[in-house]
């Protein structure tokens, strides 16, 4: 029988939004400004959803919300490159559990629940996701319904989750606590709920070393993520809260150089062709400025940026 371990409620909808941080103007925090922006970029009405509306027509974004992953002479546009990632996340799971089946695992920023809902079907780990969004957790329950899968999906805060400690034997974040300001807070609630000998097998878009780049600062501003932080300040986060760095995985040249690609076609069609994009967003729905100013900015922020694949142990 697999492990049944005490994961807490799930049913409840623990706080969402600001913690500690200070107060903006009119005693909001910022992190709650910040999930408001989240939630208009990730519900499907949202007023800032338009870039993942487009990318709709070419991927499964009503699954995955990550860069992806294309080996050599694999398309991004083939074959789902974003659950190709999750599966270079499975591979490593794999490589570590002494076994899958039935490990309770928590996956950090579940989205729509495409990552679990796969590494429950490959691996048989039974995965509980937790987003801060809740038109996420919505898609992902309907997901998991869909596919007639049991995992389990809850809104709230990883800053601050609602699990036992020592609760799973696993933890994965695909391309997620980029979107964190508290990113210490999370590893530390990470931390917590794993096992003694559990792993976190994280993804994430981080900046290069060097001085600071505005690039950086408009793409994260752009795309509703917190301040981008070094690989020496995701390990030094990681170790300060008890977790080990076994290993770092250099992905950009199979996510971030691919999308590149990407960016630099859609700008010069946009160039190019400006009034028939326009209006083929139009006909879609999509603002054009929303869509290409977001294109634009990762453009120019991708060259400074590296995609990596963290696996560290408790």
């Amino acid at each position: 029988m697999p492990d049944e371990p005490d994961k807490g409620s799930t049913d409840r909808e623990p706080p969402v939004g600001g913690t500690t941080d200070g107060s903006a103007a009119g005693g909001r925090s910022v992190p709650d400004r910040h999930h408001e922006r989240l939630s208009e970029q990730f519900s499907d009405d949202g007023t800032r959803a338009d870039i993942w509306h487009g990318f709709r027509r070419l991927l499964p974004t009503a699954e995955y919300l990550n860069l992806g992953y294309s080996g050599r002479f694999q398309s991004h546009l083939v074959g789902s490159p974003q659950r190709r990632l999750v599966d270079q996340v499975g591979d490593a799971l794999e490589a570590r559990l002494a076994h899958t089946d039935g490990v309770p695992l928590l996956d950090v920023g579940c989205g729509r629940g495409g990552p679990a809902l796969h590494l429950h079907r490959r691996l048989g780990v039974d995965a509980t996701g937790i987003d801060l969004v809740p038109y996420n957790v919505a898609v992902a329950r309907r997901n998991a319904r869909t596919a007639g899968a049991p995992p389990s999906f809850v809104v709230g805060d990883a800053s601050r989750a609602p699990f036992a400690d020592g609760a799973f034997g696993a933890c994965t974040a695909i391309d997620a606590i980029v979107y964190v300001p508290h990113k210490g807070a999370v590893f530390a609630e990470i931390e917590r709920v794993l096992r003694p000998g559990g792993w976190l097998i994280a993804t994430d878009l981080l900046r290069r070393d060097g001085p600071e780049s505005p690039a950086v600062d408009a793409f994260a501003d752009a795309w509703d993520m917190a301040p981008l932080w070094t690989l020496e300040e995701y390990r030094r986060a990681l170790e300060d809260v008890g977790l080990t760095v076994e290993s770092v995985r250099e992905l950009g040249p199979n996510s971030i150089d691919t999308f590149r690609r990407w960016t630099t076609l859609y700008l010069g069609l946009a160039g190019r062709l400006g009034p028939l994009v326009r209006r083929l967003l139009a006909r879609w729905g999509l603002d054009f400025e929303r869509v290409t100013g977001q294109v634009q900015a990762a453009h120019e922020a991708l060259p400074r940026l590296r995609h990596v694949m963290v696996c560290a142990s408790r």
